[in-house]
C-alpha cells in the first residue's frame, strides 16, 4: 500500500493514480466537512449501511404518498471514465461528454424509454418520400436556452454541419446527407444521396444535436464552452477535471419536465473516492460501481442498483499496423488464451458475459457466433505457427484509477505469458489513452470499451469494423476490403432479414481477423440512493434525466 494513504484509504486498494486520487479524496473531504457543520450529513454513512435510516412503517408511508412525481431539488451524479473532452456534437468520442450533452441539446428523434425504439424529439412528425431518399421532418414550438425560436434554418445548419465538419470522428454516419433545406421555419427537409437504412436511427444521436445557428456563427468555437440547446437542462458551468453543472431548463417543451432544479457530475475517476462520496451522500448516483460491491449494493435496502445494462463490449483493442501483432494467427492465438470466464467471474463477480462479436448485446447481434472460448492448446497450436512462435513482446494501456481495469490486465497479460507473451501493463489517464486509441494510435494493446448511440447496428459496425471510418475500427487500424463492402451493402438494405444476414457475416469475418481480444458484455453496475425515483440508464447510454425525481423534496 502506497504510504500516502495509510489512513485515507484502509482497504487493499491502492489507488493507481495517487495524485488524482489524493486532490479528489481532498475535495471530498472539504465538502463532507461542510456538510456536517451545515448538519446535512447526519447519519448518511449508517444509513448507507442498512444502521439507520428511518423506520419500515415510515418508509412505507413516505412510498405511498411518492406515488407521482415531486418538482424540485437536484441531484449529483459522478462521471467515472474521465472529464469531458468537448461539446461541440460531433466531435466528442467519450461517452462522459456525450451523455451530459444529451441532457441540454435536442435532436430531432430521440431514443424510446425501452432504449430499443425512437420516439418524436423537436420533430413532431417526419416524412419519407416513397424512394426513401427524401426526409421531412415537421418542428414542434421549442426555444432555445437563449428564448430564441427552434427553427428549421438550424435543423438545416446542424446537419449539413454533421455531415461535412473535418476531422469529427462521426462524420463518417451522415455522409449520405446530400441537401438540407428550410422551406419554411417550422419544416426541415433532408435529402440523401442514396437511400440509408439507419437514417432516422442516425438522426437521433447526439453528433445531431440541434443548436441556434446565430449564436454560434457569432461566437464561433467559443459557443461551446458555454453552450446553448432546446433540452430539458441548461449548460450552467464547468470546472475542468472537477465538475459540469446543469440547471432546469423553465421553458422545456415537455409541459411539466424536468422535476429536477439541476444536475452536477462530479468527474471521480478513481473508483476509491467515488464510492466514498456514494456512501458519504455527496454522490446522488454512482457509475461503474465496482464489482466486488454489487452483492453488497444489492442487498442494502437504502441503495437500488441498477442491473439494466447498456449495450457495451469490453475489448482489448489490437493496433493490427504494429509488429508482432499485424499477424493475424498470432492475434487469434491471443484470444484463445484469455480466460474470459475467469475475468467474469473472479473480476465482475459473475456480471458478464462472454462476448462473441464486435457488436453488443443489441439489435444486429448474431446470437449464434462461438466467439473465442478459452482453450489453452489451440492458442499454444496457433502461436507455434505465428510471428510469435519464439515469443513477443507489448505494452497494454488501460485507464488510471480504474481498479477493475488494472485487474483485468493483469490477468490478461498472466494469460498471455502462457503462450510466450511478454506484456508490459501500464496505466495512462484517460485524456491520453482516448488520444493513443484515436488520434496518435500510439499503442499496441488498449483496454477499451464502446457503447451504442443508437438503435442500430450501423454506427458500431462503422465504428469497430469499417477500415475508413472515422475511428479507424476501434483504434486498431483494421481494415478488410469484404468487411468494408458488407458494411456499405447493410447501410442500404432495407429487408431486415437481408440486413441482418449481412451483420452475420461482418461478424463472422471480423472475428476471424481477431483485431480485438473479445473480452465481455458487462452487466450494469449503477446505483442510486433509495430516494432517487425514475433514473435508468438505456441500453443507448441515455439517461432520461427530465423524468428522474426524488422523494425528499
Amino acid at each position: 500500500m502506497s504510504d500516502r494513504f495509510p489512513q485515507r484509504f484502509p482497504t487493499r486498494y491502492v489507488p493507481t493514480d495517487p495524485e488524482l486520487a489524493e486532490r479528489q479524496w481532498a475535495e471530498w473531504r472539504v465538502t463532507r466537512r461542510r456538510l456536517f457543520q451545515l448538519g446535512a450529513v447526519g447519519g448518511a454513512g449508517l444509513a448507507l449501511a442498512g444502521l439507520g435510516g428511518r423506520s419500515p412503517l415510515a418508509a412505507s408511508l413516505a412510498a405511498a404518498q411518492a406515488e407521482q412525481p415531486k418538482s424540485g431539488g437536484t441531484i449529483t451524479m459522478s462521471l467515472a471514465d474521465q472529464d469531458v473532452t468537448s461539446f461541440d456534437p460531433p466531435m466528442p468520442p467519450d461517452n462522459m461528454s456525450i451523455w451530459t450533452m444529451l441532457l441540454f441539446y435536442d435532436q430531432l428523434i430521440r431514443p424510446a424509454p425501452d432504449g430499443k425504439s425512437l420516439e418524436p424529439g423537436l420533430a413532431e412528425s417526419w416524412d419519407v418520400s416513397p424512394d426513401g431518399k427524401t426526409y421531412t421532418f415537421h418542428l414542434r414550438d421549442a426555444k432555445f436556452h437563449d428564448g430564441s425560436p427552434v427553427t428549421a434554418e438550424d435543423v438545416a445548419f446542424c446537419l449539413k454541419r454533421a455531415s461535412t465538419i473535418q476531422g469529427a470522428p462521426w462524420q463518417f454516419m451522415y455522409t449520405a446527407i446530400d441537401t438540407t433545406e428550410a422551406p419554411d421555419p417550422k419544416t426541415a427537409v433532408v435529402k440523401l444521396k442514396s437511400v440509408w437504412a439507419p437514417f432516422e436511427a442516425d438522426v437521433a444521436m447526439f453528433a445531431a444535436s440541434i443548436f441556434p445557428k446565430k449564436a454560434f456563427e457569432a461566437q464561433g468555437d467559443k459557443f461551446f464552452q458555454k453552450p446553448i440547446g432546446s433540452g430539458p437542462f441548461m449548460f450552467d458551468s464547468r470546472e475542468p477535471d472537477v465538475q459540469v453543472v446543469l440547471k432546469k431548463n423553465p421553458n422545456y417543451w415537455e409541459a411539466g419536465k424536468p422535476y429536477l432544479d439541476g444536475a452536477t457530475f462530479k468527474v471521480l475517476t478513481d473508483a476509491n473516492a467515488r464510492m466514498l462520496q456514494f456512501q458519504g451522500g455527496e454522490l446522488d448516483i454512482v457509475t461503474l460501481v465496482p464489482y466486488n460491491q454489487l452483492n453488497p449494493m444489492k442487498a442494502n435496502p437504502d441503495v437500488v442498483l441498477l442491473e439494466d445494462a447498456v449495450a457495451r463490449i469490453d475489448i482489448i483493442s489490437i493496433q493490427v499496423t504494429r509488429k508482432p501483432f499485424d499477424d493475424k494467427t498470432l492475434r487469434q492465438a491471443m484470444n484463445y488464451a484469455v480466460n474470459k470466464d475467469a475475468i467474469i467471474q473472479n473480476v465482475l463477480f459473475g456480471a458478464g458475459k462472454l462476448a462473441t462479436t464486435f457488436l453488443p448485446l443489441m439489435p444486429g447481434h448474431d446470437p449464434n457466433s462461438p466467439g473465442y472460448p478459452y482453450n489453452l492448446d489451440k492458442a499454444k497450436q496457433l502461436v507455434a505457427q505465428s510471428s510469435g512462435k519464439d515469443g513477443f513482446k507489448g505494452e497494454l494501456i488501460y485507464t488510471a484509477g480504474d481498479t477493475t481495469q488494472a485487474q483485468i490486465c493483469q490477468l490478461i497479460a498472466a494469460d498471455l505469458a502462457q503462450i510466450g507473451g511478454q506484456i508490459t501493463v501500464t496505466a495512462v489517464d484517460g485524456n491520453t489513452l482516448l488520444q493513443k486509441l484515436f488520434t496518435t494510435f500510439d499503442f499496441g494493446l488498449c483496454k477499451a470499451y464502446y457503447t451504442t448511440d443508437i438503435v442500430d447496428p450501423d454506427e458500431l459496425a462503422s465504428f469497430a469494423a469499417l477500415g475508413s471510418g472515422g475511428a479507424k475500427a476501434m483504434g486498431s487500424n483494421y481494415s478488410n476490403p469484404e468487411v468494408d463492402k458488407l458494411i456499405v451493402q447493410a447501410q442500404s438494405e432495407t429487408d431486415k432479414a437481408k440486413r441482418q444476414d449481412l451483420y452475420n457475416q461482418i461478424q463472422k469475418l471480423h472475428l476471424d481477423d481477431a483485431p480485438f481480444i473479445f473480452l465481455f458484455y458487462p452487466g450494469g453496475n449503477t446505483a442510486t440512493q433509495k430516494y432517487v425515483k425514475d433514473f435508468h440508464v438505456l441500453p443507448t447510454g441515455n439517461y432520461r434525466l427530465w423524468e428522474t425525481w426524488r422523494t425528499d423534496v
